[in-house]
């Protein structure tokens, strides 16, 4: 898609949003809710919401780059300029903060002895072998750099 065509798709969307935009309450487009296209995405529409206009364009914008890289991009670049890596990617980063945000949960819910035991029944229910100390040193790097 052309600059022309996403202008005109970017006020297509711009006029539908003014329908809808009365139904987010107590919201402002200015502030953003994630520090990238597609957790914004997701953000809206685990929330029940259609995402702003904007957050639309730039999902198509990172869509269409990578479509027209033919494979010698990965999706990461594409959305946020980074070269994929493992460790480095947002579903590798992502992934690994809601596994340790849903530890922090578990054990706040709980009344456990220790973090060892915590982290003994949390891990027992979660299909991956993980290591009990390897499982807790990341949490605790995870939470040290929350």
């Amino acid at each position: 898609m052309n600059k022309i065509d996403a202008s005109s798709a970017a006020e297509s969307l711009e006029k539908l949003w003014e329908k809808l935009e009365s139904d987010f309450g107590p919201f402002n487009r200015e502030v953003s809710v994630a520090d990238n296209p597609i957790s914004a995405f997701s953000y809206y529409v685990e929330m029940g919401k259609y995402p702003p206009p904007e957050i639309m364009i730039e999902i198509m914008w990172g869509f269409n780059t990578y479509l027209k890289s033919e494979g010698n991009i990965s999706l990461d670049q594409a959305f946020l300029g980074s070269t994929h890596s493992k460790y480095k990617s947002l579903s590798y980063k992502q992934q690994y903060a809601l596994r340790y945000a849903e530890f922090e949960r578990f054990v706040y819910k709980g009344e456990f002895k220790s973090l060892d035991d915590a982290a003994e029944l949390f891990l027992s229910d979660i299909e991956d072998e993980i290591d009990q100390d390897s499982f807790l040193r990341d949490y605790r790097r995870w939470k040290a750099n929350k």
